[in-house]
């Protein structure tokens, strides 16, 4: 870290951590007091074992179509001089599961883009970390896009409460908004004039600017109907891998009555709360995403819907950690080095 960065610095890494902690410590501290254990211990009965492994499959395969939509997006930049191999995608996207697993920040993020930034150097590809992280986003966009489209198309058949249409719709807009912007705009302007922020907010300024003009190249060849599907089609496809997932955890313990629309809610709500990482695995959080829909919507009992919640992040989890973990081993290089190296790329892209 640099004199001026340090400088810049307002809070200490140090008390963010203090923070975090207290945060964490709290949070369980009040579950561990209001939660009837005894209750959920009991709950942990699996009806149907198998179903379990047909989950963690679905997982599995959600993250190998992921990894196919990322793929999409980087093949279509044009500084790239050959198509990508998948596996230079894929080892980085699963590193980047585990730091985001593990860790309450969005740091397995820029892990995943150093990682594929270097696998990439290596075939010759001189991609900048800017560029990368913008495709990045833009899988992410696309990805959720495909997942208002799944939702609609749920809701058209299944019953949907009112609370997962309005998510879907808010979510929806922002993400055809930030697509048709991009597309439209004129390359030769980095950031549009109603995205145009004051002085205040110089540093945020600059650093949405260049992530801004990454997002638009990244969409530049998204013009193109056939790289779109490249795209479009395995996005849609991990959100039914998921879907598949919740529907056969629920199968194992015996909820298989809540059905294809109860699974459909919890993917609504469920995904929504991933998309706030405060605590490391989002622990707490997507519990409470679990529970809530199941004893609001369809009567499930709190100690099963909470012993339900927590299997059913297990099953994420492990393709998350043991995977992520595996494919780090390959990459050369430890957690702690990854980490240091991904928040220092962090701290440069924001000054």
């Amino acid at each position: 870290m640099t004199e001026g960065t340090a400088k810049r610095r307002t809070i200490p890494r140090w008390a963010w951590h203090a923070l975090r902690l207290t945060v964490i410590v709290v949070v369980v501290g009040l579950v561990v007091w209001r939660v009837d254990w005894g209750a959920v211990i009991s709950a942990f009965r699996v009806d149907n074992i198998w179903l379990l492994f047909v989950a963690v499959i679905a997982n599995f395969l959600s993250v190998l179509l992921k990894g196919a939509a990322w793929k999409g997006v980087v093949d279509g930049l044009p500084g790239l001089k050959q198509r990508t191999r998948y596996m230079d995608l894929l080892s980085p996207l699963m590193v980047g599961f585990l730091f985001n697993t593990i860790l309450a920040a969005r740091v397995g993020e820029i892990a995943k883009v150093l990682l594929a930034k270097r696998r990439l150097a290596r075939r010759g590809e001189d991609l900048s970390t800017t560029v990368l992280l913008g495709t990045v986003v833009v899988e992410n966009i696309i990805t959720t896009i495909a997942w208002v489209l799944l939702v609609v198309l749920i809701g058209l058949f299944l019953p949907l409460p009112s609370y997962a249409w309005i998510i879907t719709a808010v979510l929806g807009v922002i993400c055809l908004v930030i697509v048709v912007v991009a597309l439209l705009q004129n390359p030769n302007r980095q950031v549009p004039p109603w995205l145009s922020t004051g002085s205040i907010w110089r540093r945020v300024t600059r650093a949405f600017q260049r992530l801004w003009g990454a997002v638009h190249e990244s969409h530049a060849s998204l013009r193109d109907p056939r790289q779109m599907a490249r795209v479009a089609v395995p996005s849609l496809g991990t959100w039914l891998a998921q879907w598949a997932g919740i529907y056969a955890t629920l199968g194992a313990f015996g909820l298989g009555y809540v059905g294809w629309g109860g699974a459909g809610l919890l993917l609504v709500t469920i995904t929504v709360a991933q998309s706030f990482p405060i605590l490391p695995g989002n622990l707490v959080v997507f519990q409470a995403a679990a529970v809530v829909p199941l004893t609001a919507s369809y009567g499930v009992s709190a100690a099963d819907a909470l012993a339900f919640s927590i299997v059913l992040q297990a099953t994420e989890m492990a393709v998350g950690v043991v995977i992520g973990f595996i494919f780090l081993l390959f990459e050369g290089v430890s957690f702690k080095q990854l980490r240091r190296e991904a928040e220092e790329e962090e701290e440069a892209l924001e000054n």
